[in-house]
């Protein structure tokens, strides 16, 4: 909670979504915490995923935790990568590099827009950006292994 005597609070449903955007249902309980996710479709294939910041996403310092944008990434990132392998494989991070550029605030929306760049037998690797208001606060790469899809 905020120690800012000023300091609003947002709660998820009373919160503006963008246009295009639809709530995305996560199976993971990590997933359901850090959320709610919302996804954008585009011919079908997911090409955004994003989260407007809550009081829950804060830290400290009254900014988005670090965690939280990182955590955007990788979901955003891993989903990328299962789509470029038309969900037929299960895929695991098996390393991420992460670059932060600018804090968000309370209520800002984040995007996440994830772009495979090789997709092999193994690995993928992926690239993210994730902005507000098309402006680039966060960088991340991703190596995502190859694994068999649990039944």
């Amino acid at each position: 909670m905020s120690n800012n005597p000023g300091h609003q609070t947002l709660a998820a449903d009373t919160l503006d979504i963008p246009d295009g955007y639809t709530l995305m249902p996560r199976l993971s309980n990590f997933n359901a915490l850090c959320g709610p996710y919302y996804e954008k479709m585009e011919n079908g294939m997911r090409v955004g995923m994003g989260l407007r910041i809550e009081e829950k996403h804060m830290n400290q310092r009254d900014i988005t935790h670090g965690g939280m944008l990182m955590a955007l990434a990788d979901n955003a990132m891993g989903d990328a990568a299962a789509q470029a392998y038309q969900g037929k494989a299960g895929l695991v991070t098996a390393s991420m590099n992460s670059e932060f550029l600018k804090a968000a605030q309370l209520g800002d929306w984040v995007e996440a827009r994830p772009v495979v760049h090789k997709r092999g037998r193994n690995i993928a690797f992926v690239e993210c950006q994730v902005c507000v208001a098309g402006q680039v606060i966060f960088r991340a790469s991703g190596v995502f292994a190859v694994v068999e899809r649990r039944s």
